[in-house]
């Protein structure tokens, strides 16, 4: 089998010839700037060309295709190549003696401390002040991308190469998670609660663009997409943030629409990010459309590889939950990583419905040695 075959084998939830892996290109599978860089140095690498960051806030950077390689992963994201657009009238970027600021086409403000700084974190929100519908009508919404269509041939060079394809990077974030960007949590889960049409006319404006967004996607990748996501952080550590009932009513009607356009482009597949312990969501997420989840936060309540393969397993596919990246990937021994990456494997494993990554994005303060010893144990068991 090649890549793709065993890829797309795995995600019809049958038993390729071995496990597919993503290390570096899914969403929220990709490496943070400075563990790539242990990562370039471990491989001895020095002629890298220069750093890409793919995603701004988390400092994510897009994997060269010689790193990929290295690591036999089995899946290549593209490299999106947006066309010149006016500027939006909210973006703007600065420093000051001890932090770096910017501010998105979202009107959403950021800031990374220069000393030891590693993130953007959210400071601030445009509508963080909007009482009604009135003060909603302000908001500037952000023109989504069209993309140079000569990046076709990248994607066109890893379909011939027998690499399984995605897209990750989505346009804003999940119908639950961008207007908490716009509004600000405690506002927009208020008015998710006492006032759902002001939050519905938000989403329905967002579905409207999100789809504007594939269209321009497709009308260059037409074709050569194998799997795509959206990102919707549902879960905290212990449960769902709201309540099924206020999911499966006010958010996932809309994923189910934009899932239902983006499925009537070709045979694509379809992954939900969504951070936590989202157990309780997950057979409204399979209702709506999604065939993947990811980051399978395995550390969180009811969360468990026994209970999520046992209970869910053959009806969506896992797409990480390899190693807990919160605790034994940073912090535990070598020997320790290897035991949990092995006994993670021979639970998510059996009957396919299984891409190995671990628990989203791989962070600094992780040691080499252990993402080692988890790549290594990985290679020893990854044969069906």
């Amino acid at each position: 089998m090649n890549s793709r075959e065993r890829v797309l084998c795995a995600l019809n939830h049958k038993e390729p010839d071995r496990i597919p892996l993503d290390l570096g290109s899914g969403h929220a599978c990709k490496f943070t700037k400075y563990f790539y860089l242990k990562l370039l140095d471990y491989f001895g690498i020095k002629d890298e060309e220069e750093l890409e960051i793919c995603h701004t806030p988390y400092q994510l950077v897009y994997a060269s295709d010689k790193v990929l390689d290295l690591l036999k992963c089995d899946v290549r994201n593209a490299r999106l190549r947006p066309l010149p657009k006016e500027k939006s009238p909210y973006e703007k970027k600065w420093e000051t003696e001890d932090s770096y600021y910017y501010i998105n086409e979202w009107g959403t403000k950021y800031r990374k401390p220069k000393d030891q700084g590693l993130y953007f974190d959210l400071v601030d929100v445009v509508l963080a002040d909007a009482k009604n519908e009135v003060d909603d009508e302000k908001f500037i919404w952000p023109t989504p991308s069209k993309f140079d269509p000569s990046s076709r041939k990248e994607l066109e060079d890893y379909r011939a190469a027998g690499y399984a394809t995605t897209i990750s990077e989505v346009f804003g974030n999940g119908f639950f998670q961008t207007g908490p960007l716009v509004y600000g949590y405690e506002n927009w889960f208020m008015m998710m609660g006492a006032e759902p049409e002001r939050c519905r006319k938000f989403m329905d404006k967002l579905l409207e663009k999100k789809i504007e967004y594939y269209d321009n996607l497709f009308e260059v990748y037409d074709g050569l997409v194998d799997v795509t996501a959206e990102a919707d952080d549902f879960g905290t550590q212990l449960g769902l943030m709201v309540s099924p009932k206020m999911l499966r009513e006010i958010v996932l009607p809309y994923h189910k629409k934009l899932i239902e356009h983006i499925k009537s482009k070709g045979d694509i597949k379809m992954t939900l990010h969504s951070c936590g312990s989202v157990s309780d969501a997950i057979p409204d997420i399979i209702e709506a459309g999604f065939d993947c989840l990811n980051p399978v936060q395995i550390s969180a309540a009811k969360m468990s590889p026994e209970y999520l393969k046992k209970n869910f397993g053959n009806d969506i596919t896992f797409w990480g939950g390899g190693i807990n990246t919160q605790e034994t990937l940073c912090k535990g021994t070598p020997q320790q990583v290897r035991d949990e990456t092995k006994r993670n494997i021979d639970i998510f494993a059996p009957g396919g419905g299984f891409v190995f990554s671990p628990v989203h994005n791989i962070q600094e303060d992780v040691p080499i040695e252990n993402f080692i010893a988890m790549w290594e144990t990985f290679q020893d068991n990854c044969k069906y």
